[in-house]
């Protein structure tokens, strides 16, 4: 048997076997075309990262195939997710993903991952967080700030994790904002805002970091899993050994190999 067909029966056999189903008849089912490897969505901070671009060069060495990756941003990713247009997503953690998991619309959910999500802004900062330590208060007093016109308050995109935690923390308050103090002007556009951010964002090559400086980070509240589940409306073969691949060591290793942008939860 040549080696490439040696490494076809292998890989799905192996896949076969991780997903949890035993037969013969799979063990030599070829390796999939492009097209037909599982199609998985993405949040657009896994390819910002570098995330995805390790995983695809680690699973194509490791398996012979890689996975289809599709940066989606968080809403449209569990839309698609819910709807079976994805096999899989991999997503930060999310009220709308605890929904659809309950509710049966997604399954095998695990962790992978976390980052760290920090609050960042000007640094001659206008709001005067320097000294605050609560996530919470602070972004209270930014998003005074930015009533009374002396600071800028950017939410995350709407139906965001990052808008979903910045809500949690302010009850709802941070996409809503408060009403503008009378006789104070809105702050311009071209002021530079306080926003949260993940470090995993925060750190990628291409993160626009000028100008801004971290100012709360490490408030236990502030932080975001990076999950994956699989679509309950969609029955790819290879979904199984893909999730199994990405919990195991090389996937694990892939992980890490970026920093310190990611860390693997225990337990």
């Amino acid at each position: 048997m040549h080696n490439a067909q040696r490494r076809s029966c292998l890989t799905w056999s192996g896949a076969w076997a991780l997903g949890g189903v035993a037969g013969s008849a799979w063990a030599t089912r070829p390796l999939p075309a492009r097209a037909d490897s599982p199609h998985v969505g993405t949040a657009t901070v896994v390819g910002d990262s570098g995330l995805a671009a390790r995983w695809a060069t680690a699973m194509k060495r490791d398996l012979g195939w890689a996975a289809r990756w599709e940066p989606l941003d968080d809403a449209a990713l569990l839309s698609q997710l819910e709807a079976g247009a994805v096999d899989a997503g991999i997503f930060l953690s999310h009220p709308e993903a605890d929904r659809l998991d309950r509710e049966g619309l997604i399954h095998d959910r695990r962790t992978l991952a976390r980052t760290d999500v920090m609050l960042v802004g000007p640094a001659d900062d206008p709001a005067g967080i320097r000294a605050e330590r609560d996530a919470a208060q602070a972004l209270r007093q930014v998003l005074a700030a930015h009533a009374a016109g002396a600071a800028l308050w950017r939410a995350g995109p709407a139906g965001s994790a990052l808008a979903a935690l910045a809500d949690q923390l302010t009850q709802g308050l941070a996409s809503k904002g408060l009403a503008p103090a009378p006789g104070k002007a809105a702050p311009t556009t071209s002021t530079l805002p306080y926003r949260l951010t993940t470090l995993a964002a925060w750190s990628a090559p291409n993160a626009m970091r000028s100008g801004l400086k971290v100012w709360l980070q490490g408030d236990a509240r502030l932080s975001l899993k990076l999950q994956v589940a699989r679509s309950f409306r969609a029955k790819h073969a290879g979904a199984p050994l893909l999730m199994n691949w990405l919990q195991g060591p090389i996937g694990t290793r892939a992980l890490l190999s970026g920093g310190s942008a990611w860390q693997v939860v225990k337990g």
